[in-house]
């Protein structure tokens, strides 16, 4: 396996990877321990979405959000669930069995009766990370570039060097901030229709209210932010006056070109990437016709750094709930999301 320094980026962490024997398991933990290190990892080498999702389920446990996960479970029924269940099940419906559980579809395509064949379908993306909306275990992002991906582009930002480049005085003040959530449609995907808008909701922000720390690092301790890109409400205990002056702030000192990796996409392409402390989003403005397809799996760490396990707890409202009781609350939001709709 060998590195090379990524094209037109200046961030001190993130690399192109190349002569790597992807069905190597030897080389497949090394992989694993680089992309750890370096937040962002390319390689322009093909396989398929099956190989991806064991080497990634090599390197840890599937992860998918907390509403996600309980529906697939049947912990959460009812007829105010149907509908997302229904519209969950469209990303997964086009790929192979076997992994279904681990892999999600990224794609314009819409079968016959016009479902959407994937998730994030139209539009651009603005920055994002997985579940940005609760503190959890570090986790990575395989993305790969499955077919007719040419003229689309992905952008990646890792926050460390926008940290490490912060006055002292600053960064003491983050590491103390905790930031409030809460939903706002359209935010982080303008383009989509009301189906897509609720599964991308009970992924990135299920429930008002939840709160996550602003410091954070990633699973080999590298100090960055955990930037509240789509569902920013404040910082904990300031006013919404305070909170959005220092909200903006923080984005001067973030979003920078220079700190930013744009990848180009060719078919058979694939980015690792940190959620803990890196963002990406979708510039290219995906339309109608489009046949552009990405495969996404998301894994936890815990094969390769054993203390990195699922959290048990989230913070909402100030307080510790477990992730049956915080469950519970989002059924109880759902149901009464359900009876406004219904009255409608």
């Amino acid at each position: 396996m060998k590195t090379r320094a990524l094209k037109n980026y200046d961030s001190s962490v993130g690399v192109e990877v190349y002569d790597i024997d992807l069905n190597n398991d030897a080389e497949i933990e090394a992989l694993g321990r680089l992309v750890a290190e370096q937040n962002i990892v390319f390689i322009d080498q093909e396989i398929t979405p099956v190989r991806l999702h064991t080497i990634m389920k090599s390197w840890g446990d599937y992860s998918k959000s907390i509403v996600h996960d309980y529906l697939h479970q049947h912990k959460l029924s009812g007829r105010h669930w149907r509908n997302i269940t229904a519209n969950l099940g469209y990303t997964t419906k086009h790929v192979e069995k076997d992994i279904s559980d681990a892999v999600t579809l990224v794609t314009y395509k819409y079968d016959r009766d016009g479902k959407p064949g994937g998730l994030f379908t139209e539009g651009e993306l603005d920055w994002h990370q997985d579940q940005g909306s609760i503190d959890d275990s570090p986790r990575i992002i395989g993305l790969m570039s499955v077919s007719d991906s040419i003229n689309s582009q992905t952008k990646f930002l890792c926050t460390h060097d926008a940290y490490d480049s912060m006055s002292s005085s600053l960064q003491s003040e983050i590491k103390e901030l905790y930031v409030r959530h809460k939903w706002f449609v359209g935010n982080v995907a303008p383009g989509l229709n009301d189906i897509q808008q609720n599964v991308v909701k009970y992924n990135l922000c299920a429930l008002d209210g939840t709160e996550t720390r602003l410091y954070s690092e990633s699973v080999t301790g590298l100090p960055g932010i955990k930037f509240p890109s789509y569902s920013f409400d404040g910082f904990v205990g300031m006013s919404q006056e305070d909170s959005r002056k220092l909200y903006n702030e923080l984005k001067r000192h973030i979003f920078k070109e220079k700190w930013m990796y744009t990848q180009d996409w060719r078919d058979g392409q694939i980015v690792f990437m940190d959620q803990e402390i890196t963002l990406h989003c979708r510039p290219t403005n995906v339309t109608h016709g489009s046949l552009r397809t990405m495969v996404r799996t998301i894994t936890y760490w815990n094969k390769l750094f054993p203390d990195a396990k699922p959290y048990d707890l989230i913070r909402y409202n100030g307080k510790m709930l477990t992730r049956d009781e915080i469950i519970s609350v989002i059924d109880q939001a759902r149901l009464e999301e359900f009876a406004r709709e219904e009255f409608k």
